[in-house]
């Protein structure tokens, strides 16, 4: 690996940094010559930025606060057309995309209800479909829209974790999302400058030193703005091949959330060596957001830290300018100054300098061997194969993000399961494409066997995965490494009655409302009926209710009220009673 080279690099770095300024310069200036009526009518308070890190991906929007409350009206950014409609009880809940002929598309998400002419349109849909999750894509002339007009009202549906208004805009010819405020009427108050908190130097190799040892090193850090350093003034001392991260957040006005930065860029003796930019994203790609942090450290410490070092399968487009993969190599005995520069998309710009220095430092060979990875090596670019007692593994190219050795082990486990616990690796390695897990059960009744499923054991509890029989063997598939074993399900889910109960007469009774709940492997599927004809119920998960707004399907006079509810092993529960009108 080449050495830092200060000559070299910095007449390349100031090629690559004037083509990047005039890219983002020329992208900024097409995006703020569109204007978008804001979505709501309330000033912006963001509990979600654009690019954000989140679980598994980027927060490809904003998410806007609605005062802690939903029924906020929501208005259409621009002139256009609802091209899709989806419902589900998880994800955005209830959503609209809405596309525009300045070829773009706005989504609006976590939505309580729509308005009466998309309302009606969605509740046609769900009892043709007979289902309360739908997915439609409407003609173009069939729901048009206006800029400001009334679309929706904000909610809480879908996987939200609190009232708020999940909004994007995409381009349409492409569906990559772009950063909301880089356009014309979509804007938030941010005077602050982004808070830097911690910075960590990794080993690359086996023959890296970091203060004499190959093993990472963090420091917290202190100050605000332009003056950030390092808490404890302590000499740094780096030898060979290493990368850097750094942890951050961006705080806004007002409010005390702590939201994603745009960008981060790393300086080594004034020479840009690395960037990333939040400016725009793809669905695609967004899960490597995983190997852009430190995904070991955010497991163990649930903090998040972006590495400079870039993966050999990282297919990210954020990346800006990266010299070496971002890994620099320190072979001198001289003092080098290292810059981080952290903004927000309005500019407000935090820096955090500090200096290391550089060793020539050998190592012995016995160092080097004891050092060396125990495992069976799995080249990221190949399909790879593992087979043990009653398992086999199998993983496609490019399942991960860079090639490793991988361990496998196994435990006995209690009498409720039906197998071994399989200890696939470890839960600190992140893994891109579904890889598939075949495992023959032991030792089951017969009378079960449709009854038994694979588990991910974390946290003190067990978690369906899923599971289907392939003659002996037992197939599901995931993109998590951690502990797995059979278990069974053979215990059917609970309907708990919310406000209905048998005889009872229905006055001025809004809704019907009933709770359901399955332990063991989660809700599969629900279905509601009066009278034998099915009933839009709608599902949230969050409370584990079914509601029923009450229309003229429940007919005067007497009614039989049904809910059947089945969880992911067909385990099926009935509740049913007679209501008068």
């Amino acid at each position: 690996m080449k050495s830092f080279s200060t000559k070299i690099v910095s007449i390349l770095s100031i090629v690559l940094l004037f083509c990047s300024l005039q890219n983002m310069q020329g992208q900024e200036m097409k995006y703020s010559d569109v204007h978008m009526h804001s979505p709501v009518d309330i000033p912006l308070y963001l509990s979600g930025t654009f690019g954000e890190l989140r679980n598994n991906h980027f927060h490809s929007g904003l998410d806007i606060k609605t005062e802690g409350k939903v029924g906020l009206p929501v208005y259409a950014a621009e002139d256009g057309y609802v091209s899709r409609i989806k419902v589900s009880p998880n994800g955005y809940g209830k959503a609209l995309y809405i596309t525009h002929p300045n070829g773009y598309v706005t989504v609006y998400g976590h939505l309580q209800k729509f308005n009466r002419l998309i309302g009606d349109y969605v509740k046609k849909v769900q009892y043709q479909n007979e289902s309360f999750s739908i997915q439609k894509y409407p003609k173009k002339d069939e729901l048009t829209v206006k800029k400001g007009e009334v679309i929706a009202w904000s909610g809480n549906t879908g996987g939200s974790s609190g009232p708020h208004l999940h909004f994007e805009i995409r381009e349409a010819s492409s569906q990559h999302p772009v950063n909301p405020l880089f356009f014309d009427g979509i804007f938030i108050k941010d005077e602050y400058k982004p808070k830097i908190l911690e910075l960590a130097i990794y080993p690359v190799d086996k023959h890296s030193r970091i203060n004499g040892v190959n093993d990472t090193v963090f420091y917290m850090v202190s100050g605000s703005g332009l003056n950030h350093f390092l808490k404890k003034n302590i000499n740094i001392k780096v030898s060979g091949t290493v990368s850097f991260g750094l942890r951050s957040y961006d705080p806004m006005n007002d409010i005390s959330n702590k939201n994603g930065i745009y960008s981060l860029e790393m300086e080594i003796d004034t020479i840009s060596v690395f960037k990333v930019e939040m400016d725009k994203l793809s669905f695609a790609t967004t899960r490597y957001m995983n190997s852009l942090i430190d995904y070991h450290y955010f497991k163990k410490q649930k903090r998040r830290m972006i590495r400079t070092e870039v993966d050999t399968n990282n297919r990210l487009f954020n990346y800006r300018d990266v010299l070496s993969n971002g890994i620099y190599t320190f072979d001198d005995d001289k003092k080098h100054h290292i810059a981080y520069r952290v903004k927000d998309v309005y500019g407000n710009t935090s820096v955090l300098k500090f200096e290391v220095q550089s060793e020539k430092i050998s190592i012995s060979n016995e160092v080097v061997d004891s050092l060396i990875n125990k495992g069976v090596f799995f080249n990221f670019r190949k399909k790879n194969e593992y087979s043990a007692d009653h398992i086999s593994l199998s993983f496609p190219a490019n399942a991960f993000y860079r090639s490793f050795y991988f361990r496998f082990d196994t435990a006995a486990v209690a009498d409720n399961a039906y197998s071994l616990l399989y200890k696939i690796h470890n839960r600190f390695t992140p893994v891109q494409k579904n890889y598939t897990i075949s495992i023959t059960p032991e030792n089951f009744p017969d009378h079960i066997k449709n009854k038994l499923f694979i588990a991910l054991v974390k946290d003190n509890d067990e978690w369906y995965i899923g599971g289907d029989w392939e003659g002996d063997e037992l197939i599901t598939s995931t993109r998590i490494f951690g502990n797995y074993m059979v278990m069974a399900d053979t215990i059917p889910p609970q309907i708990i009655p919310g406000n209905v109960y048998d005889e009872k007469r229905i006055m001025v009774q809004k809704n019907l409302t009933v709770e359901i709940k399955d332990k063991e492997t989660g809700i599969g599927s629900f279905r509601g009926t009066l009278n034998g004809e099915w009933i839009l119920m709608e599902y949230d998960p969050k409370q584990a209710s079914l509601t029923y707004e009450i229309d003229e399907r429940l007919k005067p006079g007497k009614n039989k009220f049904k809910v059947v509810v089945k969880d992911m092993l067909e385990n099926e529960t009935t509740f049913e009673v007679i209501l008068y009108r």
